[in-house]
């Protein structure tokens, strides 16, 4: 059993020695890294080609799409047995690819998870996984779907094999939101799924990272793209979603709270909040693939259609 892990990476100098500290630190050494190479244009892949590592890795070039696109790249160009995402800014457990390892060889599952914690730069817990949810006997693929399970692709391995047979990759060119969708196709076909009741994986939460940019015309076009993909996704599973009691104004209701959190993020930044918030407005109204969720909400009792259609 092997493990090949795929780290993308844009302009990361400033991180890549961080994890590949970590990497070399590890308690079992039977893997692979591949970094993929997101058109950086910083010293990131010198570092890496000038650097001597203790673990096999290789380096490859993405086209400057995404991490998203990258990890495509990573999945179709290796053959090992499971594969493993690592954001390059983040830090894993001395004992992770361990306590993975010894899971997927003694269960062969499609996918094993572990435990999160999300931490400052300076190592500060901020917060982490919270274990009520984590084991919760809920279909993993539904809460994905309502959002009560955190969409992170990272802190997993997943058996290729398994995402090649359901033909499971991320959107291209999509920056935000597209770990949900991948996901969520990877967890539709009622996997075999492990869990390591260990927190394993850091989440770095630096101030300057991609989830916490302000609100760009990219970041509202994005969010079309995935909310239409993820109503593609409960259209086809409908009748087995609604039988597990998730209805379509629910999952409606989630579509239209999560533009009203973006909203929220958009007015943070006046200057450019006016132009942004009817960019979203249009993307919903104008969008054919939303029809569903817009008809659902229009005449609901809740406020969301209020909140995120007529106030700015």
């Amino acid at each position: 059993m092997n493990i090949d892990i795929l780290i993308p990476f844009k302009d990361a100098e400033a991180h890549l020695p961080n994890i590949c500290y970590d990497l070399s630190q590890q308690t079992f050494n039977n893997f692979q890294v591949t970094f993929i190479s997101d058109d950086s244009i910083d010293g990131s892949i010198e570092y890496l080609e000038n650097t001597h590592f203790p673990f096999r890795s290789k380096i490859l070039e993405s086209t400057g799409q995404g991490p998203g696109t990258a990890r495509n790249i990573g999945i179709r160009n290796t053959d090992f047995e499971y594969i493993c995402f690592i954001d390059v800014d983040d830090r894993i457990e001395t004992n992770f690819i361990e306590e993975f390892t010894s899971v997927a060889i003694n269960h062969k599952p499609d996918i094993v998870e572990c435990m999160f914690k999300s931490i400052s730069p300076d190592g500060e817990i901020i917060s982490g996984t919270h274990i009520e949810n984590f084991i919760s006997n809920k279909d993993r693929f539904l809460t994905l779907l309502d959002g009560s399970t955190p969409r992170l692709s990272w802190g997993k391995i997943y058996k290729r094999e398994h995402l090649l047979n359901i033909d499971c990759f991320f959107p291209d060119g999509i920056h935000n939101g597209e770990d949900h969708i991948f996901l969520l196709n990877a967890y539709s076909s009622n996997p075999t799924v492990e869990i390591i009741l260990k927190k394993l994986y850091s989440w770095v939460r630096h101030p300057n990272s991609l989830t916490n940019r302000p609100p760009t015309e990219k970041t509202i076009e994005d969010f079309i793209k995935v909310s239409e993909l993820k109503s593609d996704i409960f259209e086809k599973y409908k009748s087995y979603i609604t039988n597990k009691n998730l209805s379509s104004l629910e999952f409606s209701r989630r579509f239209f709270k999560e533009a009203r959190m973006l909203q929220q993020q958009i007015k943070a930044f006046p200057s450019t909040s006016g132009n942004l918030i009817v960019k979203l407005q249009q993307g919903i109204l104008h969008s054919e693939k939303l029809k569903k969720r817009r008809d659902d909400i229009e005449h609901d009792a809740t406020s969301y259609w209020k909140d995120v259609m007529t106030q700015f």
